[in-house]
């Protein structure tokens, strides 16, 4: 249940306005993790260890379905400029 402080606001506002500030810098983050995932994918084929391609594969499908969330900020109908 949400308090409500003297100013009558909702104390849980400010956390939903930091998500919103701070969604580029992780979806920053993700790419570069799918970006490292992708020179890990090399480095296992250039030594020809499975393992590692596999293991690299899933970080960067794991990686995508995370940034999954993020699609709503490019919604150009929700968030048009004028």
């Amino acid at each position: 249940m949400n308090k409500v402080d003297g100013k009558n606001e909702f104390k849980n506002s400010n956390k939903k306005n930091r998500y919103e500030k701070d969604w580029r810098l992780e979806l920053l983050a993700l790419i570069g993790f799918c970006f490292s995932g992708g020179l890990f994918v090399a480095s296992g084929i250039k030594n020809g260890d499975i393992y590692t391609i596999i293991g690299s594969s899933v970080w960067i499908i794991s990686c995508v379905i995370w940034m999954i969330p993020f699609r709503k900020h490019f919604d150009t109908k929700r968030y048009k400029r004028k």
